[in-house]
């Protein structure tokens, strides 16, 4: 029996992909020449603030409520709980290194696809969990808290004990970003821009606390975690420096190449940037792209592309060394051998 096949002129994919190869982004940097970066950024940024859905909810009282707090191995650990926006609370884990003392330096990681913020925290719930975090070397918050470093780690929306019962009542690892996302985008909203807006607010808690280092401020992720750093950072000049893992890299060569969750897509953006761009929102502050050899949904020709053009935006700007790229041999997952050393040079 013959396969079925369908024609190219049948393919919706083939027609997207040549709409793709004919645009050409409004704020490309290149198309843009070198002059007025900053308002060239400024542009951008607003545009991209407002694909993501705009962040204009009530910077109403947090409401900080501590709900737990344990000791842990060379530092201390709270659940804290916050209002992100007006009948949204966001829970997030806070470990203060026990070596030092305050304002310590502050990095704010985030997890990505999977069970949440208890691989981050090093906290995983089955032996099932486990092995996936000591695969991906998903515990780099509890990495850093022992480094020294003021860790925040949000439970990310639709991960862990943020998600729908429907989905708790799945696997471990089953979101609810999907029918999230969706609807979020019938509103206007997107789910990437609902993440940046939590990390906004952690930022906002951040500077209330008295121990955090906020002059100074660095962001972290892997995967889905990278791809809220990469945004956050783009939007927000409190986050001074980021390492961004597992995630930099085309779109052409990543969300557009294969199947990934629905939490990645922003509605035009590709009518607007691509991926570089979008990091050139971020130059010239220091960041750290780690990229593994055999990444399956983030391959590295795509980061290469990206990674390469954003150089010479901090090469015009005289900024080469904030730019750094840790092509390490690995899948997806967390490196960390250049970040810590990374992170203490810039906060």
């Amino acid at each position: 029996m013959v396969s079925p096949s369908t024609p190219a002129e049948y393919a919706p994919l083939t027609h997207v992909r040549q709409v793709y190869a004919q645009t050409v982004p409004t704020y490309d940097y290149e198309a843009m020449g070198q002059a007025g970066f900053a308002q060239w950024q400024a542009a951008l940024r607003a545009k991209v603030a407002s694909l993501l859905g705009g962040f204009s909810a009530p910077r109403g009282d947090l409401e900080p409520q501590v709900l737990a707090t344990a000791q842990k191995d060379g530092y201390v650990q709270q659940k804290v709980e916050i209002t992100s926006e007006p009948g949204v609370r966001l829970p997030v884990y806070i470990l203060t290194p026990e070596s030092g003392q305050a304002p310590y330096p502050t990095v704010i990681a985030l997890h990505g696809h999977g069970s949440g913020v208890q691989e981050v925290i090093g906290e995983p719930q089955s032996e099932q969990i486990a092995e996936h975090m000591r695969r991906c070397n998903h515990d780099y918050g509890r990495q850093l808290a022992r480094q020294g470093f003021l860790v925040l780690a949000p439970e990310q929306r639709a991960f862990g004990e943020r998600r729908e019962m429907e989905d708790v009542a799945q696997a471990p690892g089953q979101s609810s970003c999907r029918q999230a996302s969706m609807n979020a985008m019938m509103l206007g909203r997107t789910m990437v821009g609902m993440r940046v807006w939590d990390v906004m607010r952690i930022i906002d808690y951040a500077q209330q606390t008295g121990l955090a280092q906020t002059d100074t401020l660095a962001c972290v992720g892997l995967s889905g975690g990278g791809t809220v750093t990469t945004f956050a950072t783009a939007m927000d000049p409190r986050i001074t420096a980021a390492v961004i893992s597992g995630y930099f890299c085309t779109w052409q060569w990543s969300i557009m190449a294969m199947r990934h969750c629905e939490d990645n897509y922003v509605p035009g953006i590709l009518q607007h940037a691509e991926m570089a761009d979008i990091g050139a929102l971020i130059a010239p502050r220091p960041l750290l792209i780690e990229a593994g050899t055999e990444d399956p949904i983030f391959p590295l020709p795509g980061v290469h592309d990206a990674y390469d053009k954003l150089a010479q935006v901090y090469t015009m700007l005289g900024e080469p060394e904030r730019l750094a790229l840790d092509v390490f041999e690995g899948e997806h997952q967390w490196h960390g051998t250049v970040a810590v050393d990374w992170l203490r040079r810039w906060l």
